[in-house]
């Protein structure tokens, strides 16, 4: 009887022992857990914070060598002389294709450098869809080699090589109606669509009698007397003039004539500010025009 005792306590005691090894196997386990899931959390903050770190770096780096980049080729502006940055420009140009016409517009006018050196990034961007603000009844110059449709397709060339007629309308028919969206790209893109360009990529006069009824403006021909200009001018009639070889051209121009002042008429040439930012005599450059156009709205 005594023994049987003694093995049920002996029994009971093991039971308790071994609920109690679970009980510490379990809690063991529970804290290896936590403290796996807090050591993987400290590892990935770790690795995000040097990915983060490392990617900082790298930004940081880049936009640094930008910087030094862009400080360099600023050095490099101040260092050039304007006859070294056409040379530069020239070299560049011709190293990447760019068309013989297009470098040889820094022959011809200096101010197109700009349009020159941007050709081959630009040259397939679509043209702008506005001439910018403008105010019914002042006729604004306009550049044909303007970047914003400078690169525009005209006949086999481009609007700044060859769309001195169609840069000379936009002028006229944004001016005179207020609405800029009439572009020298959308005029020249209207000019090649009716046959009003030539197989050499001259805009042929008959583009000036008669394109701008297109967008209701009225236009008649009219002689260079002095007098009758001077009279168009003043009635707020602006005047596209064909130029034949002398200030503007050695082959053949169109300008815009906006104002008349004692003797001295206000040009807006197409192809230069130079030529558009001062009064010429009439009596100067009267010669020079072969065939003038004077326009009205309303």
């Amino acid at each position: 009887m005594l023994n049987d005792t003694i093995d049920r306590n002996r029994q009971r005691r093991r039971r308790i022992h071994s609920r109690r090894r679970q009980r510490v196997r379990r809690q063991l386990m529970l804290i290896g857990a936590v403290l796996l899931l807090v050591i993987m959390s400290i590892i990935s903050c770790t690795a995000n914070h040097i990915h983060k770190k490392k990617a900082q770096e790298a930004a940081n780096i880049e936009k640094e060598a930008g910087k030094e980049q862009k400080k360099k080729e600023k050095e490099k502006e101040k260092e050039e002389t304007p006859g070294e940055r056409i040379i530069r420009v020239e070299q560049e140009a011709r190293a990447a294709g760019c068309p013989e016409e297009i470098v040889d517009l820094l022959s011809k006018n200096e101010e197109t450098i700009e349009f020159v050196e941007h050709y081959s990034a630009k040259k397939d961007l679509p043209s702008a869809d506005t001439v910018g603000e403008v105010t019914q009844g002042v006729i604004p110059h306009l550049l044909q080699w303007d970047e914003r449709w400078g690169y525009a397709v005209y006949g086999t060339s481009t609007v700044a090589v060859s769309g001195c007629g169609p840069t000379c309308m936009s002028m006229v028919l944004t001016g005179l109606t207020g609405d800029a969206s009439i572009t020298p790209a959308k005029v020249a893109a209207y000019g090649m669509e009716n046959n009003y360009i030539d197989d050499t990529n001259d805009t042929v006069w008959l583009f000036m009698e008669q394109a701008s009824q297109n967008w209701g403006v009225s236009c008649f021909e009219i002689s260079n007397a002095e007098t009758v200009v001077a009279a168009e001018l003043a009635s707020g009639h602006p005047v596209i003039c064909s130029m034949g070889p002398g200030d503007f051209t050695s082959n053949g121009h169109f300008i815009v004539l906006t104002d008349y002042d004692d003797g001295n008429v206000r040009v807006l040439d197409p192809f230069s500010r130079e030529n558009s930012e001062k009064m010429w005599s009439y009596e100067e450059i009267v010669d020079q025009f072969q065939a003038m156009w004077a326009y009205y709205y309303g």
